[in-house]
């Protein structure tokens, strides 16, 4: 299939001497205004320093193929903001059999002990599901990495907001030193992020936006610049399928922040090329609730040019398959590794779906780890660091499918196929 676009092989490029200039007074500006020491509270003190994971000192063929596994597509470390670059660093770095053994034993429990260091991190989970336990193995195994880190932590939500607020409260009674959390509620946990800040815990939240009112409430946030990676996804579909077409919306949860992140920004893009929206769903982020809102879509006669949905999309061309009919377009930012399968049995079909996916972002735990320690060791992390993730065509990357890897596994985990099979069956 042909490349969606320049913008896909080098996302972090393309851009004029200005926007670069703008980009280095920007980032120079946050880190000014950054948080240091140990947490949110301005007068705790930083630990004592432990080996420091820099990407200057990694190995630089390692660090690379992390980068290109992360993004699927390569990236010159130079590119990336140093937290990034410094939790790739991290990444790149095969856990020791000792460190593997502490990574199945953590996995079996609620908390864990490493034996070394003195910060205890906080893993807490939002949502209960394949993505939620990878994002869990994925924390793990980057906390690992560090010998500052002497305990563990988490705590799963199940998708309740109330759930979140208990939790984070919990941690804080814990006096844990670093808490990382993916703010799907947004606003609606502001109270127990500004609670941790003022009991001095360091709060670092990754993946979901925060709101601009909530971001004060916590020492760092590592967003994936969602508006970015959809308004080039929805620009792509409309260089490749023309003007005045139509769409159908899905996501997870109703009301949840990355929604309200990403979808405004596609349907700018695509309002403006006259595309129209026939329909829209809600999942939960369960492969029940996308087979019921693919049923219903099918049953409803609808047939939309494209589908666009924060989830993997196999059930929605599933039905198109059997039919041996051609699928509308899909575009996502998170696939599983059963989507490849899917494609290739369209394939086999005699059918070629058009679809673009960016990386699934279930490795960004590892950004709030690393963000977290370097605050704690009294290092300058800037109040956000935006990620950007390009978009790429699914063609591009079949080739990273592997029957070692759990069809249930968001594409692309950083964990080796026996971790995400620990992570998985974790309770």
């Amino acid at each position: 299939m042909k490349k969606a676009s320049s913008a896909r092989t080098g996302p972090f490029k393309n851009r004029s001497v200005l926007q670069l200039l703008s980009a280095f007074v920007l980032a120079a500006s946050l880190a000014a205004c950054s948080t240091t020491g140990s947490s949110g509270g301005a007068n705790a003190p930083a630990t004592a320093s432990g080996e420091d994971i820099t990407a200057e000192s990694a190995d630089q063929q390692a660090l690379a193929a992390t980068i290109k596994k992360t993004f699927l597509t390569d990236i010159p470390v130079s590119d990336l903001d140093p937290v990034v670059a410094d939790a790739m660093a991290a990444a790149s770095k095969p856990l020791t059999p000792e460190q593997n053994e502490l990574f199945k034993t953590c996995l079996q429990q609620s908390s864990c002990d490493t034996g070394r260091g003195s910060l205890t991190v906080a893993i807490a989970l939002e949502n209960s599901n394949s993505f939620a336990s990878i994002m869990r193995g994925e924390a793990t195994a980057q906390a690992l990495a560090y010998p500052q880190v002497k305990k563990i932590v988490y705590n799963n939500a199940n998708g309740d907001v109330a759930a979140v607020l208990a939790n984070l409260r919990s941690l804080v009674a814990q006096k844990v030193d670093i808490i990382v959390t993916d703010p799907v509620f947004g606003g609606a946990i502001a109270s127990a992020l500004q609670q941790a800040k003022q009991a001095g815990v360091t709060v670092v939240t990754y993946n979901t936006p925060l709101p601009g009112d909530v971001a004060s409430s916590v020492s760092a946030q590592v967003p994936l610049a969602l508006c970015d990676l959809y308004t080039e996804g929805a620009q792509t579909l409309v260089d490749e399928l023309g003007n005045d077409k139509t769409y159908a919306l899905y996501t997870g949860i109703p009301g949840n922040s990355n929604a309200a992140a990403w979808q405004p920004c596609a349907k700018e893009v695509l309002d403006r090329a006259g595309w129209t929206q026939i329909t829209e769903g809600f999942t939960q982020w369960t492969a029940q609730g996308a087979a019921q809102a693919a049923n219903a879509l099918l049953a409803s006669g609808q047939q939309p040019d494209a589908i666009i949905y924060d989830d993997t999309t196999d059930d929605f061309l599933k039905p198109y398959i059997a039919d041996r009919k051609t699928p509308p377009a899909f575009l996502s930012d998170v696939m599983t590794h059963s989507w490849f399968t899917t494609v290739q049995q369209a394939k086999d079909a005699g059918i070629n779906p058009k679809s673009w996916l960016a990386s699934s972002h279930v490795w960004f735990p590892r950004f709030g780890v690393t963000a977290g320690i370097k605050i704690r060791e009294g290092q300058q992390v800037p109040a956000e660091v935006p990620v950007r993730v390009p978009v790429v065509t699914t063609d591009s990357v079949m080739n990273i499918n592997s029957p070692e890897i759990p069809s249930r596994v968001p594409a692309s985990s950083l964990l080796t196929p026996e971790q995400m099979n620990l992570a998985l069956a974790a309770p």
